[in-house]
């Protein structure tokens, strides 16, 4: 039986070389073989085993034979030298099993099995030619055996013919069977190899794939990360156009803002579009598009042209495809972002999905670009009011104390004249300076008090405004307060805010209005506070002053919005020539 070489080698087209097993597997049935012929021998020359008679009968030495030959091939699975013998072992299998038909008196049906053994050896490994050959072999041996040991069948004619066509099928099938087991071990081969290229293009598939989608990765983490370090409004913008080429190949590209009017759009940033296009105005539809915008959806559109809010713009007309996407954050919708290309079905899924990624990492982009827009507008306006806060402490303490303090040091060197030279004027003048003394006293009180109430801290919101109206007793605008007693505990910011606001509305009104009264009221409901100052006075179109932002004070009336935001809460005006003015403040209250 054949050993085998149990490396697979790349060969000439004709011939083939299959492991079937392995050498160590042909091996092992080769000694198999020899161990029952050995025991089978003494039944086949009638002596027994290991007696003189028994080891010089022809049918033991050839299996001595065959047993040294299974020794030599054993030891060429060691020996590099001897690896030559295995291209022979096949021929010396068939030999060999011949020789044992023909000495072993069995009229050659003992050993015909064994033929089976190098023949499907030789279909595995040998090309179609040699195997038939082989084959060929067989069935000659095997048909001079049986001959030779049957010169003359004594049998009849009928069983003469029977015997010699059972003897032609079984030549036929030594013949048949090395080409039929080469057959279908060219079969199986392809299988194989086919499952082998299949296994090896998906591997290769897969492999491309997972290099792609880290190639996108590694693209949208450097779109992201050029996006978070852009500051800029119109930056980002142009930023998320850019990279998006390097993602999704476009012929033109882009970005539209919601104008502030209902379904009216502007071209806030492009790539291929004329200076005509840049300046037009699509208005949304119930197409598409539109749709995009209302339900958040991006969406692939064909043929550009045909969709009203695309159509306008002359550099889209040309284009077969376009990927739309809504710019959104929350349930708010900014706009759309769109690419178009001028092939058929230029976009798929996956670009459509980066594409909506890449939008997204803008909005958040564009998103902290007006924070950071937002933050620099309130710290000039804080630097801003931080001055007019001083200039106006300025001016109060030299239009009030200072003068004062001027006023009595003067009248103090006129009385030290009076004492040498009209002592009986003194008394009189020491009069109108102590009372000049206690109304600088009452005026730097006042300030001190509005700048920082000390009894706001101690004694609450309301008690601190009961205080602070009393100061307006026997003033031509009469204060009037109506307040709640406030049993929550409100946050000392809230409370110097809401104070705040209260105070500057009735300095403007007591300034501006000409009111005859300015009611003052506190109410506290469940879960809010609300705090409003109301008067009868002149009033004023508010649409004008809210167009004009350079009539905003630094704490002037339309500033009340912003502080009543910074603690939390919400700021309301009316205001109406000859109706008076009212401002309310709502604060929620935990």
């Amino acid at each position: 039986m054949a050993a085998t070489d149990n490396s697979v080698q790349p060969q000439a087209a004709g011939s083939r070389k299959v492991v079937f097993g392995g050498e160590a597997f042909y091996l092992a049935v080769r000694w198999v073989v020899v161990l029952v012929l050995v025991l089978i021998s003494g039944l086949i020359t009638g002596d027994q085993l290991l007696s003189p008679a028994w080891m010089r009968q022809p049918v033991v030495l050839i299996i001595g034979f065959h047993a040294l030959f299974s020794l030599l091939e054993t030891l060429a699975l060691f020996v590099k030298p001897l690896t030559s013998i295995n291209r022979l072992a096949f021929y010396v299998d068939v030999i060999i099993i011949t020789l044992l038909a023909y000495f072993g008196q069995s009229g050659g049906d003992l050993f015909y099995p064994l033929y089976f053994l190098p023949l499907v050896g030789a279909g595995m490994q040998m090309n179609a030619r040699r195997s038939l050959l082989l084959g060929c072999l067989a069935a000659g041996g095997y048909v001079a055996a049986v001959l030779a040991l049957r010169m003359q069948i004594e049998l009849g004619p009928t069983s003469n013919l029977l015997a010699i066509v059972a003897l032609a099928m079984r030549c036929t099938a030594l013949i048949i069977v090395p080409w039929l087991t080469g057959g279908l071990a060219d079969r199986s081969g392809q299988l194989n190899r086919h499952s082998v290229v299949q296994a090896r293009q998906e591997t290769q598939r897969a492999t491309h794939e997972a290099l792609a989608y880290r190639e996108q990765t590694k693209a949208l983490f450097e779109v992201a990360y050029t996006l978070s370090t852009t500051m800029n409004y119109q930056s980002v913008m142009d930023v998320m156009l850019l990279e998006c080429r390097k993602l999704v190949p476009y012929t033109s590209a882009l970005t539209l803002l919601s104008t502030g009017m209902p379904d009216e759009l502007y071209v806030a940033a492009s790539v291929g579009l004329s200076e005509n296009d840049k300046q037009l105005r699509p208005i949304t539809t119930d197409g598409p598009v539109g749709n995009t915008m209302r339900t958040g959806e991006p969406v692939i559109v064909g043929a550009p042209a045909q969709h009203p809010e695309l159509q306008i713009f002359e550099a889209l007309r040309t284009c077969r495809s376009a990927c739309v996407v809504p710019m959104r954050a929350g349930l708010k919708s900014y706009g759309m972002f769109v690419i178009a290309a001028s092939d058929d079905n230029a976009f798929d899924a996956n670009q459509l999905s980066m594409v909506t990624a890449l939008t997204n990492y803008a909005i958040i982009a564009l998103h902290n670009a007006q924070l950071v827009h937002d933050l620099r507008e309130e710290r000039n306006k804080l630097i801003s009011k931080e001055e007019d806060v001083r200039h106006q402490l300025a001016r109060d303490l030299h239009d009030g104390p200072a003068q004062a303090l001027a006023a009595i040091t003067m009248n103090l060197e006129f009385i030290k004249r009076l004492l040498e030279r009209d002592p009986s004027r003194v008394e009189p003048e020491l009069d109108k300076l102590a009372a000049l003394a206690k109304r600088t006293t009452h005026d730097v009180r006042t300030l001190l008090f509005e700048l920082r109430p000390l009894v706001l801290e101690k004694q609450g919101l309301d008690n601190t405004l009961r205080q602070y109206v009393e100061r307006f007793q026997g003033n031509a605008t009469q204060v009037i307060l109506e307040a709640d007693k406030i049993t929550a505990d409100l946050d000392s910011k809230a409370e110097s805010t809401l104070f705040n606001i209260v105070q500057e509305s009735v300095n403007n009104a007591l300034k501006h209005a000409k009111a005859k009264h300015i009611w003052v009221r506190l109410k506290q409901s469940n879960n809010r506070l609300e705090a409003t100052v109301q008067d009868d006075g002149l009033g004023f179109e508010l649409k004008k002053v809210l167009a004009s932002y350079e009539q905003r004070g630094s704490f002037g009336l339309l500033n009340i919005e912003e502080r009543a935001k910074l603690i939390g809460g919400a700021a309301e005006l009316y205001s109406a020539p000859g109706e008076g003015t009212t401002v309310k403040i709502i604060v929620p209250l935990t």
